[in-house]
């Protein structure tokens, strides 16, 4: 278990969501073998993206499993063309290894936005991860948004 999933895991525990963790014994996990797992559509999995952003900082866009992020939205709501972060960067700014980005406790360094792609699923649970390849916890979208206190919802994908 890597250090941003134990941070993760105390998290949720703090808030009393230790038992809506789900974890997998799969250590090569994706989207898609999470909503097979779960038998659920792979668009309730979230998936966190990591961009540059000014100054040495990082974003963090946390957005539904089939979305895409979208060039000229993402320029409109921030200013500039989307640049990933190289895996080498992301664990620096975020506090997550790449591949495991996900919407708690992250860094100083990385500003967090919910997109607007997962409140489709307001009536359903979501399933982000929680910093390790191989759990995620259910949560419904005003709990994600509760529990990880973004910046704003922001809509760049489509």
């Amino acid at each position: 278990m890597n250090e941003a999933e134990v941070r993760g895991r105390r998290f949720l525990e703090s808030k009393g969501m230790s038992d809506r963790i789900i974890d997998f014994k799969n250590t090569d996990i994706t989207a898609e073998s999470t909503a097979l797992a779960l038998d659920v559509d792979v668009d309730r999995i979230c998936k966190g993206l990591a961009f540059k952003g000014k100054g040495g900082t990082a974003i963090v866009v946390i957005a539904s499993g089939k979305s895409r992020v979208n060039n000229g939205m993402f320029r409109n709501v921030f200013g500039f063309r989307p640049t990933m972060l190289p895996a080498e960067q992301t664990e620096e700014l975020v506090g997550h290894i790449a591949g495991t980005i996900n919407p708690f406790c992250l860094k100083d360094t990385a500003k967090l936005y919910l997109d607007l792609s997962i409140r489709k699923h307001a009536g359903e649970t979501v399933f982000p991860g929680i910093g390790g390849e191989d759990s995620v916890v259910e949560l419904t979208v005003d709990e994600l948004e509760k529990l990880s206190d973004p910046v704003c919802w922001v809509k760049v994908t489509i």
